[in-house]
């Protein structure tokens, strides 16, 4: 026991002055280099700073109504056109549909040539349309497709003689029974001579047809 003692002492003894020594070894290396943090710089990253990216601008979209009036000024009358000319018996009720050719001073208007032709037309229609009975027209239907035009007649019957009168400063011819209207002509009483003045404004007879045409071909400027 005491061998085993002894034995024990000697290696235990060096084991702790080695474990000493080198305690004391780390705690004066500690002291005289303390150790040194570095700091590193991290970078952080900065987000980019956002613009406004500018407004795209949009096509203007156009409105129905614009849209119509595009469409609308393109329709232009052609060679191809069909022409539809419906006279109207106002008195009668009465509609006769007639497709015609394109008259050729039509030819390439859009819809607000024609229509502005149209009423230079009513407004001074020619002696043959006035003896029919011809009172307006009207502008039904326009495409490069088809067109149609209504024309209104108050058809009167014959009369075997006539009164003229002045109405709007222009001379009007009345049937027989002195109230219906014959026809309406561009013939200014002014330009009349005085002596036939005075006999329109009580209201000149005329004997027939004949007379009628004799005198409307005499003032008619």
């Amino acid at each position: 026991m005491k061998f085993l003692k002894g034995v024990s002492l000697f290696f235990l003894y060096p084991c702790i002055m080695l474990g000493s020594g080198i305690y004391v070894g780390i705690l004066l290396n500690n002291y005289f280099y303390p150790r040194q943090i570095q700091y590193v710089e991290v970078p952080v990253p900065v987000p980019a700073a956002q613009t406004e990216e500018p407004a795209v601008p949009q096509e203007e979209i156009p409105s129905a109504d614009s849209a119509e009036v595009l469409s609308r000024e393109k329709e232009v009358i052609d060679a191809d056109t069909e022409y539809i000319v419906e006279e109207y018996d106002t008195r009668r009720d009465t509609l006769v549909e007639t497709v015609w050719n394109v008259p050729p001073k039509y030819m390439g208007m859009d819809r607000d040539a024609f229509v502005t032709a149209m009423e230079l037309y009513a407004a001074s229609p020619p002696l043959t349309e006035q003896e029919r009975g011809f009172v307006g027209l009207e502008v039904r239907s326009f495409s490069s497709s088809r067109v149609v035009v209504r024309m209104n007649y108050a058809y009167v019957e014959p009369s075997k003689s006539f009164y003229l009168r002045v109405a709007d400063n222009n001379i009007v011819v009345y049937c027989d029974d002195g109230e219906t209207v014959y026809m309406y002509t561009s013939i200014s009483a002014l330009t009349l001579p005085e002596y036939i003045q005075t006999q329109v404004i009580k209201g000149m007879f005329v004997e027939d047809e004949a007379a009628l045409y004799q005198f409307l071909e005499t003032y008619s400027s």
